[in-house]
């Protein structure tokens, strides 16, 4: 009853970051729950087949969308309160205008597209339809962050990621399209929910076309699109450049410990889904100081995670994946640092896109996603595909820096004097938490010393509970 009364007294925004923290958790373990099932039904190739569709799937839809979902919406949204169904609608009409042009791209060139894919003219008609109508779930999804109802947001994700799942391996049990199981019941499930939401939004708002949002959210993401095409190279492209170096197998097993690393993105995405907009709040209204003292608190919560994951990753393998995944452990901390930087440099970056700063955005991501594919072309060939971890981490390394120093320069042309951020706090708990999260895979052969580390962590949580606490309430305010 009393945790219940502490939940009831809650502000909305401390209960919807709670309710997407879980919601985001479940979709996740939902995750984790099919990985050992995907792994286990099908060989390391074609579980690679799979990943790879994934890489090529969100590399195309930067082109069909624009990414107008991210970035511009949720600071139109944020400053224009009054007309955001028009606005909606008439971004869903732009996005579907682009999808319909792409398409016909395709048609030109489906030869060499289904080469250079892998899928046949029905699977990329069908990826056409996931472009079009994917991002009206999107659209609705931010809103619903935006606004703090996280109610509706809460129910249709787990249904969603329950069903998907669920269809594709009945696909797999009861047919004969294997890795195009995976790829058709996935596609299946998102284009359903997102006709829905499509019909919605322009019932709703009523609106195909509005010059000015078009001008508007095209002067704003057109610049971004190197940005957002320059995080999937990094987040996606090894994965391409593993199947083409060394094969469908190894693109699997790196994959496999991908999939597994990145379940920490499930948590930063549930904390930026009520930091950004938060962020924003605190930007318009230049109270810094609870910026700093809740980002000093977020790092180090990440940073912790982190470490975790390093320690526990051979237990990971173990109960997930199978003996052919087994040399994937050593590729788990490297991508979960990774992970971690994203987090820190999207501290930053916020700062860029609040105050429109898209062309040092637009820079900083291209150089790193350059980076990264001439470093991924050069060690992958040397060393295997666990290089990809490290050449991609380093571009993380680079772009968290060049986020850092843009971001100041942005505060400075703003006549910004004061710090936002508690930089050298911040910057410090990342070098600490790179050096023991790689240090940790040292003591993967010795389970004893890895058991008294966690003893180790957990003493400490128990002996600084009280700071851990008021750092948690303060978050909660």
């Amino acid at each position: 009853m009393k945790l219940w009364d502490k939940y009831r007294n809650m502000s909305v925004q401390a209960k919807a970051s709670i309710w997407y923290a879980i919601c985001n958790f479940f979709q996740k373990g939902i995750s984790f729950i099919v990985v050992p099932i995907y792994v286990r039904l099908l060989t390391t190739a074609e579980y690679g087949e799979w990943s790879v569709f994934q890489s090529w799937r969100d590399i195309l839809i930067i082109f069909a969308s624009l990414n107008l979902y991210a970035g511009v919406y949720t600071k139109t949204i944020v400053d224009n309160k009054d007309d955001r169904d028009r606005y909606t609608s008439s971004m869903q009409g732009l996005g579907t205008l682009i999808s319909l042009g792409l398409l016909t791209i395709y048609f030109a060139t489906h030869e060499w597209c289904s080469i250079t894919i892998g899928l046949s003219m029905p699977y990329m008609l069908l990826l056409f339809l996931y472009f079009i109508v994917y991002p009206a779930f999107s659209f609705w999804g931010t809103t619903q962050r935006v606004e703090y109802k996280y109610r509706p947001m809460v129910i249709i994700t787990i249904i969603v990621s329950v069903l998907t799942p669920a269809v594709s391996i009945l696909l797999i049990k009861n047919t004969g399209l294997r890795a195009n199981a995976l790829i058709l019941g996935y596609l299946m499930v998102q284009c359903a929910i997102g006709v829905v939401f499509y019909v919605y939004h322009f019932w709703k708002g009523r609106c195909f076309y509005d010059r000015n949002y078009w001008k508007y959210a095209s002067k704003f993401n057109i610049p971004l699109i190197p940005h957002y095409l320059s995080l999937i190279v990094l987040n996606q492209s090894d994965r391409i450049m593993i199947k083409h170096y060394c094969g469908d197998s190894d693109a699997g097993i790196y994959s496999f410990a991908y999939q597994i690393a990145s379940s920490i993105s499930v948590l930063i995405s549930a904390i930026n889904g009520s930091r950004v907009p938060w962020t924003y709040e605190q930007l318009k209204t230049k109270t810094y100081n609870k910026l700093k003292t809740i980002t000093n608190a977020l790092v180090l919560m990440m940073g912790t995670i982190v470490l975790f994951v390093a320690l526990v990753s051979p237990e990971i393998i173990n109960i997930l994946g199978t003996t052919d995944y087994k040399v994937a452990v050593y590729v788990i901390p490297v991508v979960t640092i990774g992970m971690f930087y994203t987090f820190v440099y999207d501290l930053y970056a916020s700062i860029e896109f609040y105050y429109g700063a898209t062309k040092y955005v637009m820079f900083a991501s291209v150089i790193g996603a350059v980076l990264n594919i001439v470093l991924n072309a050069v060690f992958i060939q040397m060393y295997g595909f666990a290089a990809a971890a490290y050449t991609t981490l380093g571009c993380y390394l680079v772009f968290m820096i060049m986020h850092y120093f843009f971001s100041g320069k942005v505060l400075r042309e703003q006549c910004i004097t004061i710090p936002v951020y508690d930089n050298r706090t911040v910057f410090l708990l990342t070098i600490l938490i790179s050096i023991v999260s790689l240090a940790c895979m040292a003591t993967y052969p010795y389970t004893a010393v890895r058991v008294i580390l966690l003893t180790l962590i957990i003493g400490m949580c128990i002996l600084k509970k009280k700071t851990i606490m008021n750092m948690i309430l303060s978050i909660k305010k």
